[in-house]
This record gives structure tokens, C-alpha cells and sequence, in this order.
């Protein structure tokens, strides 16, 4: 079972998915240096954020009972 602060952590990390390049855009447009090792920071977390949210959706949409009440059949079909 997940604690709070691993919610916390990889809900910090899915925000910097999202926010990492605009703000990197915006810090170049003012003129504002901005290093290397910050750059590959923002990469790696933005990267574990993006998994993160990507391993909790396959997790729920594998959930008999979240498929269930969205209408879709409880067992997977057969391919």
C-alpha cells in the first residue's frame, strides 16, 4: 500500500512533468541562466512523475471493480 508521502512525491513529480517546460522557456525568454544540472533535474523527475501516473491509471483500469462500474466487461477478453 502506497504512504502519503509517496502520493505526495510523485504528485510533485507528475506537476513538474507538466510545468517543466514552460518554465524553462520562460527563464530563457527573461534572460536568466539556467544550468545544465538543472535542466536534467527537472528531466528525471518529470520522468518518474510521467511513470508514476502512467503505472496508477493501468492500475485502476485493471481493477475488477472500477471496470465494472464504468460499464466494461470484468474479465479481460481473449485476444
Amino acid at each position: 500500500m502506497p504512504s502519503l508521502l509517496d502520493n505526495v512525491l510523485s504528485s510533485w513529480a507528475a506537476s513538474a512533468a507538466l510545468w517543466a517546460l514552460p518554465y524553462l522557456t520562460l527563464r530563457n525568454h527573461l534572460g536568466h541562466e539556467t544550468t545544465e544540472a538543472l535542466q536534467w533535474s527537472l528531466v528525471a523527475i518529470s520522468v518518474v512523475g510521467t511513470i508514476h501516473v502512467l503505472y496508477v491509471a493501468w492500475q485502476v483500469s485493471r481493477d475488477r471493480a472500477w471496470r465494472a462500474s464504468q460499464g466494461l466487461s470484468a474479465s479481460r477478453p481473449a485476444n
